[in-house]
Formats: C-alpha cells, structure tokens, sequence
C-alpha cells in the first residue's frame, strides 16, 4: 500500500513540473504615458517667458547654454519630447507649471533645446487693444471669432453696477466687463480647449506685468486660485482658476 501511494504521489509531481515547465510567463508592459503636448512635429510656438528662454545643448537644466529665445520669438518643433520625462518649473500652492525639453529651431535656423511651460500656440499680444474693446476681450479674439454682439447689462444700483456687458464666443467662451463705483472687473471664461490654464497664467501675466518690478504670485486656497499682482500696485490683481473644463480669468481693478 505504502509502495503505491508513493508511486502516485511521484506520478502527481511529474505531471506539476512538466505543467509548469511547458507554462510561459506573461509579462503584461504598462501603457505608454500618452503625449500631452499641445504642438505637433514642424509646429510654429511662441515663446511667453518675459526674460526669454535659455536655449540648451541637451534636454537639460544644467546642459550648456548656447543662447537665448527672447519673449515673442518664434520656434519651429524639430522633434517631440518624451512625455515621461516631464518637469515642474514653478510651483505656486496647489498649482504647478509643468513641462519638457523639447527640441527646436529658432530663425536663425539654430536647434537646441528649450524648456516648452512657456511656449504657447499663439504670438504676444504687442498691439493695443481698439477703443471700444478691453485688453482680455481683444486677446482672445484672437483665438476665437466672436458669436453674436454684445448682451448689455443693465445698471444695477444695489450692487453698484455702473454699466457692463458679455461678449460670446464661436468656441463657447465668454468675456464679462462690470464697471462699479470703485472699480472694474472683467472675466475671460474659456474652454480648456482652446486656452489651457498654464497657457492663460504665462501669456497674460506677462503682458499685463511687463513693467512691474516686484510681481508676485500666491495661492488662494479657498477660492483655489493663482493670483498675480504688482506689489507697487495692490489694486490691480489677475486671478487664475479651473471650473471644469472651463479656464476662468478674472481681472480686478479697483480706485
């Protein structure tokens, strides 16, 4: 009896080595981070970085710097970055400007690699806006066509509305201008879409901060907003936020 169990006992191990040894491991490889970018290969992009962007030999902080791409110049994408391999270039509470290195090519036909936060799709606003038309509403529509005229707002005296009005947008974004006995505020609310949060955040405080000497930024936790503003100048403030898919920039101008 003991000679038979024995034998069964051998007979059920060499069944349970050869089925794992005919078993093949199976290695399952993690999906590709996908690319983020907003540029495509051979793309023209704007560069946003008031003081310019440092161009680099090699994707690289520390790499050798071999030039300059100053705020409003143009670059041509010569090959895409690795979408893995991204950076965090200022962090402001919860918010955090990311981005690559991305390799380009400057007019002056020089590649090199630059840091790609602060590049965007569309150029500087360097014209003023026209008589009739405050500086967010002309900016964007340059990335949209307006839909529509201008819905005007009553005045509302137990809010201290003086006057005000909306202006809609062919990508359903919208511009609202409220003037107040002390003071202005405007709204940009647009699709992240077309404007992404950071791409709002480094176009329009450049343009609006050109000139100002000690330009700050912090967090507002309980509104989850970026605010910048001129410390020389604490009553005209940006404010940066998300709702959504939806950028809401607000512009705050107070007497």
């Amino acid at each position: 009896m003991k000679k038979v169990s024995i034998l069964l006992l051998l007979i059920v191990l060499a069944f349970s080595c050869r089925e794992k040894s005919n078993t093949q491991e199976v290695r399952i490889n993690p999906a590709p981070k996908p690319n983020t970018t907003f540029y495509k290969l051979n793309q023209e992009v704007f560069v946003h970085a008031l003081e310019g962007l440092s161009l680099r030999k090699t994707p690289d902080s520390k790499a050798e710097k071999i030039g300059i791409a100053p705020y409003g110049a143009i670059l041509t994408i010569v090959a895409m970055p690795l979408p893995e391999h991204e950076y965090v270039a200022e962090k402001i509470g919860d918010f955090e400007l990311k981005g690559h290195w991305v390799k380009v090519r400057n007019e002056e036909k020089q590649e090199a690699y630059v840091f790609d936060g602060y590049l965007t799709h569309f150029p500087i606003l360097a014209e003023e806006s026209e008589e009739d038309m405050a500086d967010p509403e002309w900016f964007y529509q340059t990335l949209s066509k307006f839909k529509g005229e201008r819905e005007i707002s009553a005045p509302n005296e137990a809010k201290g509305i003086v006057e005000g009005y909306k202006q809609a947008y062919a990508d359903g974004g919208e511009f609202e201008y409220i003037l107040y006995n002390g003071g202005v505020t405007q709204f940009l609310r647009v699709p992240a879409t077309t404007l992404s949060l950071q791409q709002a955040l480094v176009s329009l405080r450049s343009f609006y901060f050109s000139n100002a000497k000690k330009m700050k930024a912090e967090w507002d936790a309980k509104k989850q907003v970026v605010r910048i503003l001129d410390e020389d100048s604490p009553t005209e403030w940006l404010e940066f936020g998300q709702k959504g898919n939806q950028v809401v920039v607000g512009f705050y101008s107070g007497d």
